[in-house]
């Protein structure tokens, strides 16, 4: 069971490093190990590392997730966020008539 402790914590590592090419080797080798016959203690240190996984991946999750929109938002361009009369929100979308171009 040590190697399936030292692949959990790789893992913790790859997602602390974004390197999800990584998590995509790992994740085969720690689906494969068989988990019959292991004692109380190093199940429930194995259990740890394994929500601590989870979380970290939670939050990967929420960042890439949060990127993609930041990315679609400013490729999108200039808005301005106003509310009307009855408080409904309404974006506008700002035209800049000035233009850089390359000569």
């Amino acid at each position: 069971m040590e190697k399936l402790d030292a692949l959990l914590d790789q893992a913790a590592e790859a997602l602390i490093a974004g390197d999800f090419a990584a998590l995509t080797r790992l994740t085969p080798q720690i689906e494969g190990h068989n988990l019959a016959n292991i004692d109380r203690p190093t199940a429930e240190t194995l259990r740890a590392k394994a929500l601590r996984n989870a979380r970290l991946l939670d939050a990967a999750t929420r960042g890439v997730t949060a990127a993609r929109l930041r990315l679609a938002e400013i490729a999108s361009g200039p808005t301005l966020t106003t509310y009307d009369a009855r408080g409904q929100k309404a974006l506008l979308s700002v035209v800049s008539e000035l233009r850089s171009h390359r000569v």
